[in-house]
């Protein structure tokens, strides 16, 4: 009887035992556990049919099936769960996993020469230059001070401007208002073009250019093409300004926790990825470009003069910049943007 009696207890224990590993073993963030997946958050701020949201998808299947349901990402766009500044301060505070948010000095000054107007020539060099060249550690590393992993730098497509004002030569940049991002550098480069620069949540951007609050904006062609802007535009004015990034972000404190073996799975989703958002923008943007134009707008490509004069225009933004960044940024920068040339 006493044998019996003490077989059940010894049974109940290993019950009591078992119940807990089930419901608690690689709990949190770290892995999953038998109970379902570890679900995370990732979040973006353009449309469902954006580059930002193609790159996302690409990244959570991989993700998903390489660490055979694990963890299940889900994607919200279109700044669902707050506007730029509140998205930057979620990924870097841990408040979302992940973000494809996009790059730039918002993130920290000494990023700004991401926003370097006119400086890199071609989608072919800006791919070269921050995804395979030396020169991602520094970007790496900027980020890591600021408690984000960088998965995928994402070079996409050019920031294009559209108006209601053709633009074919620098002088035709004057007096225009233009709606640009909260971005001292974007306004700046405005500013020295001779337009006036009007920073306007994106969500207000339609509005503000049916009304005439502001004549044109500047953003890449998916974005311009998902917002239906060719309703209140007449022309697209091929500027190539600035590089238009569709990353891939993780807040540092929750990759740092993941087990090692799928610290690499994220590493080799997000380097595939980058790969998948280069060639996919790159074979996608000629598309969109003839979709504005059967829309009815007027795709201006501007002559090399004009492109010069702009670059010339800029050259107080690389002052800026150089004073921000500090002198061997700015200069490393250059030096691997002449290389990749």
């Amino acid at each position: 009887m006493v044998k019996k009696t003490w077989w059940s207890i010894l049974l109940a224990v290993l019950l009591v035992l078992v119940a807990a590993c089930s419901s608690g073993g690689g709990g949190g963030k770290s892995g999953g556990s038998s109970s379902g997946p570890v679900t995370l958050t990732y979040i973006h701020g353009s449309s469902e049919t954006s580059i930002l949201h193609m790159t996302a998808t690409h990244f959570k299947e991989i993700v998903e099936r390489e660490t055979n349901g694990r963890y299940k990402i889900e994607i919200y766009p279109a700044f669902q769960l707050g506007n730029l500044v509140e998205s930057i301060e979620m990924i870097k505070n841990g408040d979302v996993e992940l973000s494809g948010v996009i790059l730039g000095a918002n993130y920290a000054p000494e990023l700004s020469f991401i926003d370097l107007p006119n400086s890199v020539p071609t989608i072919d060099a800006a791919y070269k230059l921050y995804a395979e060249s030396s020169f991602r550690e520094t970007v790496d590393r900027i980020l890591r001070d600021n408690n984000i992993e960088l998965l995928s730098f994402g070079p996409a497509f050019f920031r294009e401007m559209t108006s209601n004002v053709p633009v074919r030569t620098i002088d035709d940049f004057r007096g225009i208002n233009i709606r640009t991002l909260e971005n001292p550098l974007h306004m700046e480069y405005w500013s020295t073009l001779g337009a006036n620069p009007t920073p306007l949540a994106w969500s207000e951007t339609y509005v503000g250019l049916q009304q005439g609050l502001v004549d044109a904006q500047e953003n890449p062609y998916d974005s311009i093409y998902a917002a239906k802007l060719y309703e209140v535009q007449k022309y697209v004015i091929n500027t190539h300004h600035i590089l238009y990034t569709s990353p891939i972000m993780a807040n540092k404190a929750f990759f740092d926790s993941l087990p090692a073996e799928d610290r690499e799975i994220f590493r080799k989703a997000g380097k595939e990825t980058e790969k998948y958002t280069f060639e996919t923008a790159k074979s996608i943007v000629d598309d969109l470009k003839q979709k504005l134009i059967d829309e009815g707008m007027e795709v201006i490509d501007l002559p090399e003069e004009t492109l010069n004069a702009m670059k010339e225009k800029a050259a107080p933004v690389y002052d800026s910049v150089r004073k921000i960044v500090g002198d061997q940024i700015m200069d490393d920068f250059l030096k691997a943007l002449q290389e990749v040339q």
